[in-house]
């Protein structure tokens, strides 16, 4: 009868969403040399990482401070990981005896998420083959204990339309899924309870845009589990004209999301009031750059990536214009760039008044075939072309206009704080690190941008408090994609 029993639990062993991570609570200690020491693994934060000295075999030891049924192991791996390893549990300090949970040779880092059936004090990585010529390095060392199965409302799998969610957990409740666009069919959603003898009942979105839920129900018939999946249909490409204005609350007004470049300081880009709200252009406000005279001559700035839309030119694209004031007659430089950096066009042509508002129109009909028009994301404007530039010199510019297909619309740049109810990012500014915390939100992932658009830091916590280390980053401006299970928000960060 206990090898019966023995045998049950093997298969039907479960980490809840609830379980503490044991491993936070626990001391670490490892092999000889560490470069970075034991218990970075166990801090809690995603920032900080144990790394070995760079040879076979290497090992990095938990002591949870008392034997724990322990159900489940993560290891999150840095990009130096193990290729051959073993996780051994055991009650001896010194691993004379120990259980061997779980063995690969076959590792390919990331995240590692092992359901084990052991008891014991002291869990182990024994790495016998690195992944790569460095060492071993670990950002997070998880251990969570085992539960009772006849509570486990978790599920196993849940499948949209066949396919299991990318990223899917059974501690993760809550989704966001992108379907194709055009899809007009509510997606069929599948789940399967992670033990037989629960029940998952799924309630489908009443629209493709919609929520679907499961409620799985455990074994004793008193513990459920509701997941929840928000879908959002992919934007079908819409042939529109892009206004670039710099009106109050329009794409393309908040002066923080203009990058100002190799103009000497770089005085910041702003918005202002039109100087001569007579002329061709009525707009209140404007857009305003100083090009200085030891500034380079293609000094000028550009929208960080992705704030202001996605599109790409089709064969409706002819021109693309722009209104300008300017103090001196010289070339004005426009410029549109894909989220890869790919440049569509460039194109050069002067002023012919100054003082006063013109209209400048560019041809860009042979844009349409560039190799780079897909997924543009970015205008570059050069308001004061020219070699040597004598003085220091003040141009306006506003209304920059163009046709294509829009492709989807920019990120948000306008806030500095961001505040949902019990949900907090601070401080902002900060120095040294900036926390995220929550009474009733799990933090899933923040993938952290730079000012020009450039993914620096990529996380997926899933817990209800991080914290991101800023003292690695230069001073400046970033933004943080921050994904909860309410949803997803991008927040202006700054490091000091």
């Amino acid at each position: 009868m206990k090898q019966f029993i023995i045998l049950l639990f093997t298969s039907l062993f479960f980490v809840p969403a609830q379980s503490q991570n044991l491993a936070l609570n626990g001391t670490a200690s490892a092999s000889d040399n560490a470069i970075q020491p034991a218990m970075n693994a166990i801090d809690g934060d995603v920032g900080t990482r144990w790394e070995s000295e760079f040879s076979d075999p290497q090992w990095i030891t938990i002591d949870l401070g008392t034997s724990y049924e322990i159900g489940k192991v993560i290891l999150n791996w840095e990009g130096a990981f193990a290729s051959a390893y073993e996780i051994q549990i055991t009650d001896d300090s010194t691993f004379t005896t120990f259980t061997s949970a779980y063995t690969t040779t076959t590792g390919d880092g990331g995240i590692d998420d092992i359901t084990v059936n052991e008891t014991g004090r002291y869990v182990r990585m024994y790495g016998t083959v690195r992944g790569t010529v460095y060492g071993y390095s670990i950002w997070e060392f998880e251990i969570y204990e085992a539960v009772d199965p006849a509570t486990d409302a978790s599920l196993s799998d849940l499948t949209v339309n066949g396919t299991t969610i990318a990223e899917f957990s059974s501690s993760v409740l809550n989704y966001n899924v992108e379907l194709p666009m055009g899809t007009e069919i509510v997606p069929t959603v599948s789940a399967t309870p992670s033990q037989a003898s629960a029940s998952a009942v799924v309630t489908d979105a009443t629209s493709p845009e919609g929520t679907t839920t499961v409620l799985v129900t455990a074994q004793n018939g008193i513990d459920t589990k509701t997941y929840t999946i928000n879908f959002s249909v992919e934007l079908t490409p819409v042939n529109q004209t892009f206004d670039l204005t710099f009106e109050p609350g329009t794409v393309g007004s908040n002066a923080a999301a203009w990058n100002v470049f190799e103009n000497d300081s770089n005085p910041p880009f702003e918005v202002v009031p039109n100087p001569d709200a007579s002329g061709v252009n009525t707009s209140p406000t404007v857009g305003k750059l100083i090009t200085l005279a030891a500034g380079a001559p293609f000094a000028g700035c550009e929208t960080q990536h992705g704030t202001i839309w996605e599109w790409v030119l089709d064969g409706t694209t002819t021109t693309i214009t722009i209104d300008v004031y300017k103090p001196v007659i010289s070339d004005v430089g426009i410029k549109m760039v894909n989220k890869t950096s790919g440049t569509v066009f460039e194109l050069l042509q002067p002023n012919t008044v100054i003082n006063e508002w013109e209209t400048l129109t560019y041809d860009i009909t042979s844009a349409v075939a560039s190799g780079d028009n897909v997924d543009v994301d970015q205008i570059v404007v050069f308001t004061d072309w020219q070699d040597p530039r004598e003085t220091d010199n003040t141009s306006y510019f506003d209304n920059i206009s163009w046709e294509g297909l829009k492709l989807a619309d920019g990120i948000s740049t306008g806030i500095f704080d961001y505040t949902l109810p019990e949900f907090k990012i601070f401080p902002n500014p900060s120095q040294d690190v900036w926390h995220i915390k929550s009474r009733s939100q799990i933090v899933r992932s923040v993938i952290l941008f730079d000012s020009f658009g450039k993914q620096v830091l990529s996380v997926k916590p899933n817990l209800d408090a991080i914290q991101i280390d800023a003292s690695p980053f230069s001073t400046g401006l970033y933004f943080a994609r921050v994904e909860t299970n309410f949803g997803v928000k991008t927040v202006k960060l700054i490091k000091r």
